[in-house]
């Protein structure tokens, strides 16, 4: 009888999704990280993974096909944070480009090396590629100036600022002796990412000239499942407005992030945004069920806006809530 009871629930909770889109808040399409504006009829690059025609992937747990909603986008995947099991997927293991989801390897590296309270000095000519490419989005850091790190790591995860990132990269290159790339592409290995690779700190692809920064959005929720383990990362990526040492404040790029989501199930806790022609817009976020606790990661790649990745993303969660539920 108890197992009948389940079932029924977990089917009107699935029936009720698609009826209670009135009580979704709509997401508000931000102005882009960078370059130019989404087109949710852009084309895809296919130059990093090879095909034209993309495989889904089967994934353990993939129930992809009995959702109550349809994924438009092109990649997905959703992983419990604590255990690592993937719950959800399609297309994971596939190679795309990932935008600023990037910068959260280029905080926890540069985390390695800088402490979060030391001061920065911008050194000569660090601010060059900014200079020569004015589309990209910044805060206006200046050489000569000086920068808190935890600063430079609100700027970078807050508002996904480019400029905030390669003084990172070039600080920790001047502490370390070594390559920012290097040491983000070791760190990625030993987080498990296996179909990773980095050219560059800020997301940045084929777009402006770097073929080599790509990931997957299995790949992804390992780097997000890291990431909620820096306190350090969460905070600057939690969806609230940020306050730097000078008095300015940062809000966060995403609604989605920065939405409390009254009537849902879940608490989002934070997590990382990002858009490129190529790559589409993209959404790194982890969430904890309010009535469970178990902690999700949610990777959502090549979407056609942040409005739609936010609404497809909290029905994702609200389906996995209820079934988990049930049991």
């Amino acid at each position: 009888m108890r197992r009948v009871l389940a079932a029924a629930l977990v089917v009107a909770l699935a029936l009720s999704f698609a009826a209670c889109t009135n009580r979704r808040v709509i997401y508000e399409r931000r102005t882009p990280v960078y370059l130019d504006t989404p087109q949710p009829d852009d084309e895809r690059d296919w130059s990093v993974s090879g095909t034209a025609t993309p495989e889904t992937t089967p994934v353990p747990g993939n129930e992809a096909d009995v959702l109550p909603f349809e994924f438009t986008g092109y990649a997905y995947c959703v992983m419990n944070a604590g255990t690592g099991e993937i719950l959800l997927g399609s297309n994971t293991t596939t190679r795309n480009y990932i935008a600023s989801i990037t910068k959260l390897m280029t905080v926890l590296t540069a985390l390695d090396w800088l402490p979060v309270n030391d001061n920065v000095k911008i050194g000569e000519g660090w601010l060059d590629f900014m200079k020569q490419n004015s589309g990209i989005d910044s805060f206006g850091l200046t050489e000569g100036t000086t920068c808190k790190v935890k600063d430079l790591i609100s700027m970078a995860l807050v508002r996904s600022f480019g400029d905030a990132a390669i003084v990172l990269g070039k600080a920790v290159e001047e502490r370390s002796g070594r390559s920012i790339i290097d040491l983000m592409n070791a760190k990625a290995r030993t987080f498990g990412m296996t179909e990773t690779h980095f050219d560059n700190v800020i997301g940045l692809d084929i777009g402006n000239d770097f073929t080599a920064n790509y990931s997957t959005a299995l790949d992804a929720a390992k780097l997000m499942q890291q990431a909620l383990r820096s306190e350090v990362v969460m905070q600057a990526c939690c969806g609230n407005d940020i306050r730097l040492s000078d008095g300015k404040v940062l809000d966060n790029t995403s609604a989605f992030l920065r939405d409390t989501h009254p009537g849902s199930n879940y608490t989002v806790l934070g997590g990382k945004t990002g858009y490129t022609k190529a790559a589409g817009s993209n959404l790194a976020v982890a969430a904890s069920s309010n009535i469970t606790g178990t902690v999700f990661v949610v990777v959502y790649l090549h979407g056609a806006g942040m409005n739609t990745i936010g609404n497809e993303i909290d029905l994702m969660l609200e389906y996995l809530i209820a079934k988990e539920a049930a049991k």
